[in-house]
């Protein structure tokens, strides 16, 4: 079929080969990671596929080699076909969120097919897939989806969203064959300066879980509500949403949370909040961004508050970004034992010519359950060109101090982009979509290699 399509028309070929090496010390164990993706285009077929060698365990322990996906694509005028691995979000993402996020080691494909049609007025996609779960092994159930848009006037769009998910291995058939159904109706009108976004979403079970597990207990009944409202003009920009998420949290899906964090109380089993967000600019060199966010579960043991201002101040040629963020956190049993964290510092940055520097200092207090501590951070970046030298460090002061100081070296001129970097690396805890996870602390040597082909 390769050489078929090779006699078609025009070819081209385009990759990525990405490789991370840690040198840990004091031990001096070595970790090694390496990825590579390439797709050949002929005209308006795409083939492609991922190689991945993953012989490291600091942040997760599986240790994989192999083909990780492949995938055929057709990009034709009104259709379009996709074959393999594919990801996709339905809709606002309350029905079906298929995404990666390497920094946080998930990976949420599907290995199906997709095909889909449009015309200026209408469009359909219809899907079917099985989902990596999060062992990054084995795949979730089969799914099947049909999405419908339709643009009756040029500022409004409506759209409606079916899904089923088949228990197709380990439902208990004394009762029947398990399933799951999901369908999301959505708008966006578009009317002199407003913005008006807006999302219901359904969701049905039917069954009983097995010994194995599947989708959760019997007949669940869940319903989303999501919408937003947003107004702009020139130096003014107003934003507004609200969320109430019961019984959404099926696997597949990530229901946005209500922060510009993305993290999310219970990925919408029970969650509801609002977002308000301003940005003004009442001058060609001030730019002022603030938010607060609310987020809670319906016993209001769950909590999630957050308040952030960052202003943004050019002139000629300097610019300074101080910052201020508030979080008041109660989520018993999360991942992140940070109940509260108030952080405060001043961004400054500049380019003269060929030389650009970027200064940053911070403070932040941090308070769990049983302790809190202060932490003082640190971060100095100078470029010239393709090279640009960067050192900083964190002193976790709890007791006797702590120290994470590290540097690094970057070279990024097409087709590489190399980084050495050497020290002590504190942990974040980093979420996206609602899905959050640790960075885990290390200590050593790293090394990440990118080349573009």
């Amino acid at each position: 079929m390769v050489l078929v399509l090779l006699l078609l028309g025009e070819v081209s070929l385009s990759g990525v080969n990405t490789t991370h090496l840690w040198l840990e010390t004091p031990r001096w164990s070595s970790q090694f990671y390496n990825e590579a993706e390439a797709d050949l285009f002929v005209d308006r077929f795409r083939i492609g596929g991922r190689f991945l060698l993953d012989a490291e365990n600091l942040r997760d322990t599986l240790r994989r080699i192999g083909i990780t996906q492949r995938y055929l694509g057709y990009e034709g005028d009104d259709v379009s076909l996709w074959l393999g691995n594919y990801y996709e979000t339905l809709g606002h993402g309350l029905v079906l969120s298929s995404f990666e996020n390497k920094p946080l080691r998930i990976d949420r494909n599907l290995d199906g097919g997709r095909l889909r049609w449009a015309s200026q007025y209408v469009g359909v996609e219809v899907l079917a897939g099985r989902m990596l779960t999060e062992n990054k092994v084995t795949r979730d159930d089969w799914l099947y989806a049909v999405n419908a848009t339709i643009l009756p006037i040029e500022n409004l769009e409506l759209g409606a969203i079916y899904l089923r998910r088949d228990a197709t291995q380990d439902a208990d058939t004394l009762f029947g064959r398990a399933f799951e159904e999901w369908a999301e109706e959505n708008l966006t009108l578009r009317l002199w300066r407003f913005d008006l976004t807006a999302a219901a979403a359904q969701r049905f079970t039917w069954g009983r879980r097995s010994a194995d597990g599947w989708v959760g207990t019997d007949n669940i009944k869940g319903l989303g509500l999501t919408a937003s409202l947003s107004y702009s003009q020139k130096g003014i920009g107003i934003l507004l949403e609200a969320k109430d998420y019961r019984g959404l949290a099926g696997g597949i899906n990530a229901p946005p949370p209500c922060n510009l964090d993305q993290e999310s109380i219970n990925q919408g089993a029970d969650e509801q909040g609002y977002h308000l967000a301003l940005n003004l600019a009442p001058w060609d060199w001030l730019w002022i961004d603030a938010s607060y966010s609310s987020a809670w579960d319906s016993t209001r043991e769950s909590t999630l508050d957050r308040i952030g201002v960052e202003p943004r101040i050019d002139l000629a040629g300097h610019t300074f970004i101080p910052f201020f963020t508030l979080i008041e956190r109660e989520i018993p049993g999360a991942l992140n034992t940070e109940n509260d964290r108030l952080e405060a510092g001043l961004s400054y940055e500049t380019l003269i010519r060929d030389f650009s520097l970027h200064l940053k200092g911070s403070y932040r207090h941090v308070k769990e359950v049983t302790e809190a501590w202060d932490e003082p951070r640190v971060l100095v970046e100078l470029g010239w060109r393709s090279f640009a030298v960067s050192g900083g460090g964190v002193a976790e002061i709890k007791g006797e101090p702590e120290l994470w100081p590290w540097g690094a070296i970057r070279y990024n001129a097409y087709p590489f982009d190399l980084t050495l970097s050497y020290g002590r690396f504190k942990g974040e805890y980093i979420c996206k979509n609602g899905v959050c996870s640790y960075e885990l602390p290390f200590e050593g040597i790293k090394a990440d290699v990118t080349l573009y082909f």
